[in-house]
């Protein structure tokens, strides 16, 4: 997902200036964010990849998609899409049987596509407005409405009922670790001014998803 919002970005590339009021702010939290990712977070992203096999973190990978697809079954249901509310409890319940709790991802080989919905775009769906374009430390991009959406989300994402916290903590570091290793490859397409196309691809990558990919670029149905 965090790939697709980068090359989004790059194919799309049109400014947004009335969305973000805060740019001087949020142009310092970024660079608070990429100094601390350069120092800390991409490192040992690095080392993750270099030791682990290739095969091990398509397992991972697959594993946290798995344990987000029973929320994303109930915004499909929130959003009036039943049908597609089945699909994603489908796999969830394929996925987590035939392939070993979520290692492998059989439902898409039967069918079962894979779908991103969270309850910020629930929101969007319902008519609540996006608002400015904000910079969370540590986080990244959001925006009011998505921000709100990702506490949310964070009450429906299972590893959060862990009892052991021992484990809740490494479940949340390993899934942090995890997101990054998708960018390490996409980070390479950003050009230009860094801050602006973070933004812009992002902003693009919110209203794709809200609208579930109806675009008019034949480019864009291709590859997202």
């Amino acid at each position: 997902m965090l790939g697709a919002l980068l090359c989004i970005g790059l194919v799309g590339g049109c400014a947004m200036h009335g969305t973000d009021p805060f740019e001087k702010a949020n142009r310092k939290v970024q660079t608070f964010n990429d100094t601390a990712d350069r120092f800390a977070l991409k490192p040992i992203t690095r080392g993750y990849k270099a030791v682990v096999p290739d095969a091990v973190e398509r397992g991972v990978d697959n594993l946290f998609s798995n344990l987000a697809d029973p929320f994303v079954a109930l915004n499909q249901l929130l959003q009036g899409k039943p049908g597609r509310s089945l699909s994603d409890s489908g796999r969830f319940l394929v996925n987590s049987t035939l392939g070993i709790v979520g290692l492998f991802d059989v439902a898409t080989a039967l069918g079962l596509a894979k779908h991103q919905e969270d309850f910020g775009q629930t929101l969007g769906v319902w008519g609540v407005g996006r608002g400015p374009y904000i910079v969370l430390p540590f986080w990244g991009p959001s925006n009011p409405r998505d921000g709100f959406g990702d506490l949310v989300g964070a009450y429906g994402y299972l590893p959060n009922y862990l009892e052991d916290t021992g484990a809740r903590n490494a479940s949340f570091a390993l899934w942090i670790i995890n997101q990054r290793a998708q960018l390490l490859e996409a980070e390479r397409l950003i050009t230009g001014d860094r801050y602006l196309f973070i933004r812009d691809a992002y902003l693009q990558r919110r209203d794709y998803l809200k609208k579930d990919g109806i675009v008019a670029d034949p480019f864009l149905e291709d590859e997202f």
